[in-house]
């Protein structure tokens, strides 16, 4: 019985084969959840499992697991991602999780190794946000997922309904899709980092310590709408002008808490070049990994939007998620036999693994992607890159499965 290596010829193949299913002229790639470009690619993945000797099962989200046989009876260490893309976007998002973690199936079957823990594929459904949100599949798995969503816009405005019951699912079924805690020893996802700081500090691998918070805020400054050519200057209440203050105290503010902040959705009304603005409706988002730092940036935010003459309340909070210690650490040990040299960093994006912590330990590692770019065509990772990736997720496999508690 030899260690079990990726076969990297084969990873390499599968990753630019899966690239060909939703690849446009212009080198984007598209394969928007549900859409018959998305299943031609869940198909072609399934039949790759096949090959494996695997048997691909679909829940009720359209989720697809296989199961790679175990020693013992013990909960499955799952690993994969999606391979959905956003619209026109690249070819590693998604897919190299899902195709390294195939790899590691392959490196099992070919070295003839059984291990302790069975090992779940899993290619979770409508992971990006084109479904009026984004983990879809990841959320009906782990009890997350609002049925309220169904009816609500997708990315070309249609519901999300219709676009499960064209993919032949019933979506007023999608929450039979929740498993139970315990089905998982563990989850650990690869991914590519969709920034540049690894690039940056010519690092090999990120391992992700959490998943930040995000927190969004609805503001509003009211004015008095009024002929502009003639009122004067020190007789208007533009409520543009009391507003126009906080886009640089939300940017300096960020920068002072170590958080990321952002305003995105900016509205003026009525929105004419010839009448004073009499409403500025905002958006502000922050995201950190320490709950007490949003809180002291929601509460300077409110004294700020106060004393400009405005109000402002919260609309989103998602709280932060740790991943597991114990998966940091021996990813930590599986990029040391490597001879990968490695950060720590928390995500900024939301991911298929942040809401597995619902149901198990989950951890998380991210390989360069050149430029910092995602979501685009101009989407690249060196083959270096992703045979690393691979490398360490079966390294990294082999050695939880020998230190995960049993109990």
């Amino acid at each position: 019985m030899s260690a079990p290596k990726i076969n990297t010829a084969q990873f390499l193949k599968d990753l630019a084969d899966l690239r060909q299913i939703g690849l446009q002229p212009d080198g984007a790639v598209h394969r928007v959840a549900y859409s018959e470009a998305d299943l031609a690619g869940r198909r072609w993945l399934n039949n790759r499992m096949r090959q494996l000797g695997l048997m691909p099962q679909e829940d009720a989200a359209g989720n697809t697991t296989a199961i790679y046989a175990g020693r013992q009876k013990l909960p499955a260490i799952g690993i994969g991602s999606h391979t959905d893309t956003v619209p026109y976007g690249g070819a590693y998002d998604g897919a190299l999780g899902m195709i390294a973690a195939l790899a590691v199936i392959e490196a099992l079957q070919t070295a003839n190794v059984r291990l302790n823990h069975p090992v779940e594929l899993i290619n979770f459904a409508a992971e990006e946000a084109t479904m009026a949100g984004g983990t879809t599949g990841s959320q009906a798995m782990t009890g997350l997922f609002n049925l309220a969503t169904l009816d609500k816009a997708a990315w070309d405005g249609q519901p999300v309904r219709t676009h499960m019951r064209n993919a032949g699912l019933d979506p007023d079924a999608i929450n039979t899709a929740k498993r139970q805690v315990g089905d998982l020893a563990a989850f650990l996802e690869l991914h590519i980092e969709q920034s540049d700081r690894l690039l940056t500090a010519n690092r090999d691998i990120a391992i992700v310590d959490g998943f930040v918070g995000i927190r969004r805020y609805a503001v509003r400054f009211n004015g008095v709408a009024n002929h502009a050519g003639t009122t004067p200057m020190n007789r208007r209440e533009d409520a543009l002008v009391m507003a126009s203050p906080l886009i640089r105290i939300v940017r300096d503010l960020a920068v002072e808490l170590g958080i990321v902040a952002t305003i995105g959705d900016f509205n003026v009304y009525p929105g004419a070049p010839n009448v004073i603005p009499e409403r500025v409706d905002l958006i502000i988002e922050t995201r950190g990994l320490v709950s007490d730092v949003l809180d002291q940036a929601a509460d300077l935010l409110q004294a700020e939007v106060v004393q400009l003459g405005g109000v402002m309340s919260p609309v989103v909070e998602k709280p932060p998620v740790k991943t597991a210690v114990a998966i940091q650490t021996a990813l930590a040990n599986a990029c040391a036999q490597q001879g990968l040299s490695t950060l720590t960093m928390p995500s900024g994006a939301g991911h298929d693994a942040m809401n597995m912590s619902r149901l198990c330990s989950q951890g998380m590692f991210f390989v360069p992607s050149q430029g910092g770019i995602s979501h685009s065509k101009e989407e690249y990772t060196t083959p270096a890159d992703c045979i690393n990736g691979a490398q360490v997720l079966l390294s990294t496999v082999l050695l939880l499965d020998n230190t995960l508690s049993v109990a």
